[in-house]
Formats: structure tokens, sequence, C-alpha cells
């Protein structure tokens, strides 16, 4: 059986996860990086994402993001997004685990003009369960979200997801944010990756689109996902 134990089966088992509030075992690490190739109102862009946790002690777990990205008509609508963060699990009980996050954040990911730029703060509660149903390991997790900017931008953010090993080394995971802010455009963004367990690594396809409205965005996603 792969995976940390029940209380990272969510991270390790089921496909990649980069929210929830499972920590990692101590020494232990997960490492996701991720390419899309996007559009937004009919420009084409490239984004990459680096995603990294490590399990400092038991319960305790250090987590570390970027992500840039870059389109067709300038530098003038690029994004960088930088976050470290500590996270805490609070709970784990019969597969059920709560935690609690937070750190500093640079920047925003939301792609064009909209986004908040200054460094600032963030802070997260988590919750999820994972296991194995009907000899399925699967994750389901939900994250709120308050972000925080010097220059006063405010921003906050749900998180949802779920993973399942569907058959043999397969899986699925889905997951859907819905941002709001002060100073940004109302972004809600859905993510399908289908993936393959192989021994060495996890390798996910998917696919991301934009659909709160206010601006047309769609992606195509090559991950790939390590761990200890």
């Amino acid at each position: 059986m792969r995976g940390l134990g029940i209380f990272a089966w969510g991270l390790a088992v089921a496909g990649p996860a980069s929210a929830g509030p499972w920590a990692q075992a101590p020494g232990g690490w997960y490492a996701e990086a991720k390419i899309t190739e996007e559009e937004l109102e009919g420009v084409r862009g490239n984004r990459v994402e680096l995603y990294g946790e490590y399990g400092v002690a038991p319960d305790w777990t250090v987590t570390a993001k970027s992500e840039a990205v870059a389109y067709e008509i300038g530098s003038q609508f690029d994004k960088e997004f930088w976050r470290a963060t500590l996270r805490r699990q609070l709970v784990s009980h019969k597969g059920w685990a709560v935690g609690v996050e937070g750190g500093l954040v640079h920047g925003s990911s939301l792609a064009g003009v909209f986004g908040c730029d200054d460094w600032g703060a963030e802070a997260r509660l988590s919750g999820g369960l994972s296991g194995l149903r009907g000899g399925r390991n699967f994750y389901v997790f939900a994250d709120a979200v308050a972000i925080r900017h010097e220059d006063g931008c405010v921003r906050q953010r749900a998180e949802f997801g779920y993973g399942v090993d569907i058959w043999q080394n397969f899986f699925i995971s889905q997951q859907l944010w819905i941002e709001r802010g002060n100073e940004t455009a109302d972004s809600n963004k859905y993510e399908t990756k289908l993936g393959y367990h192989f021994d060495w690594a996890d390798l996910a396809v998917g696919y991301r689109e934009e659909f709160a409205g206010e601006f047309d965005e769609h992606a195509v996603l090559l991950a790939l996902i390590l761990r200890r």
C-alpha cells in the first residue's frame, strides 16, 4: 500500500493535492511541478507552478509555493506569486483531520491585471477525510483562506477538492476555488486531473477553467508529483 498512513492518504495515495489539513510525517516530503498552457480573453500564456511540503516535527509541516505566468502580449499582464507557510494538524481521528496554516505571501496568481502585488499574510483553516472505501483510496477536503496584503488589498478564498484511485494505478482528482476580494475580480475555477501512480512518481494531465463570468480563462496542464 502506498502512503504515509491514514492521516496522509489524501496526499500520498489518491493523487496530488496542494491543500488540506494533513501534515507530512517528520522527514517526509511532497513536491509537485505543474506547467500549463492557457488562454485569457483569447490571449495565450504559459504558467509554471512549484509546490513543496516538508515534515519538520510530528503534526508540523512547512510549505512553499511559487507561481509565474507570462502572456504573449507583454509583461504588463504577467503575474508572479510566492507563499511560505507553517501548517499544524490539530485533529486526526478515524480518517478525519483538521488543521490550521499561516504564513507570508507576495503577489497573486490571479490572471491579468486583477491581483494584489505586495507582501501580505495568509491564514487557512482546513478539514478533510481520507481512507479506503469500496477497496479504493480516497480523500476529500475543504479550506477557508483569508489573505491581507500590506497595501490594503484583502482576499477571501474557499477551496474544495477530492481524489480517488479509480482503477489499478489510475487516479482522478478535482478541485474548486472560489475567490473574492476588495480590489480583485471575482474568480471561480475548477480543475480536473487524470493521473497514474508510477513507482518513482505520479504523473497527471488535466484541464482548468474560470467560470465566474468576469473574465474568460481556460488551461490544459501537466503535473509531476514526487514524495517520500
